[in-house]
């Protein structure tokens, strides 16, 4: 099986974009083998390099490091979980209200403030930078579509952010065809933050699977904090043909790609599919 990755957030590493690039695809393959889906040649794009702020080094994971823009964007996620919403645009209160919520899902974590906050300050930042109009958005596409276009894969498989990318790339059909999109730990579907953000827009409030790909799942852990809504995102896109729960038993590691890479469901769903697909 020909599968061609597309990351999420907080990859960002030091290094060759290609050596870099060779180094995911190998540890993505290893973890679809431990999760029942042996010998698939899998190239993952690497983009992270590409949301990189000019002259910035380093990855900040503070409150205090997020931008007005940057800030509304986790507010709009957090509007999504049942917590004191934050008000107001005065940045030091809306700095404030936007850590106390982050308290709050902590205590509800297996894991420490400061992972939260570096999680959801990436998320933030990450997002904020690719959804721009402007050549780091283009430059990321760019990347993403060549590697789909020259690996010609069987599956897509996009995690996070990379289910954005994945979806706006394959609304354009001019040169690409997928016979399955797989998503995983989507925010697709999160209001404000992303779905009233994508290109091309939502239609009357609903999505639609992208042309370029024949057949779209998606699968998502409910405690994942920006799969949301928990119902699933076929409450807001037409054609998704399974769109389904899945554990990844790590409380702390609620959106990790290895995690979903390494659940049963997502080898069921695969074999399942990709059998169709043949069939078909």
């Amino acid at each position: 099986m020909k599968v061609v990755g597309i990351h999420g957030i907080g990859n960002l590493r030091e290094g060759a974009q290609a050596e870099i690039a060779e180094e995911m695809s190998a540890l993505w393959a290893a973890y679809l083998t431990d999760g029942g889906t042996p010998g698939s040649d899998v190239r993952v794009a690497y983009y992270a390099d590409l949301l990189q702020e000019e002259g910035h080094q380093g990855e900040d994971g503070r409150i205090e490091d997020l931008t007005d823009a940057e800030s509304e964007i986790l507010a709009d996620l957090f509007a999504q979980q049942e917590l004191p919403q934050p008000v107001g645009t005065a940045q030091g209160w809306f700095t404030y209200l936007l850590r106390t919520q982050l308290q709050d899902i902590a205590a509800s974590k297996a894991c420490s403030l400061g992972v939260m906050e570096w999680f959801m300050v990436r998320f933030a930042k990450e997002v904020h930078r690719y959804l721009q109009i402007g050549p780091a958005r283009e430059a990321v596409q760019k990347r993403v579509h060549e590697a789909i276009a020259v690996h010609q894969p069987d599956v897509v498989i996009a995690h996070s952010l990379g289910s954005v990318i994945a979806y706006e790339i394959l609304h354009d059909p001019s040169n690409l065809h997928v016979p399955l999109l797989v998503t995983l730990g989507s925010p697709l579907a999160l209001p404000k933050a992303i779905f009233h953000r994508l290109t091309p827009s939502p239609d009357h409030g609903r999505g639609e699977r992208p042309p370029a790909a024949r057949r779209w799942a998606n699968l998502a852990d409910p405690g994942d904090l920006v799969a949301l809504p928990v119902k699933g995102i076929s409450r807001l896109f037409d054609g998704v043909e399974s769109d389904q729960h899945c554990s990844v038993h790590q409380t702390y590691r609620f959106h990790h790609v290895e995690q979903y890479l390494q659940t049963p469901k997502l080898a069921g769903l695969l074999a399942s599919l990709s059998t169709s697909n043949e069939a078909g």
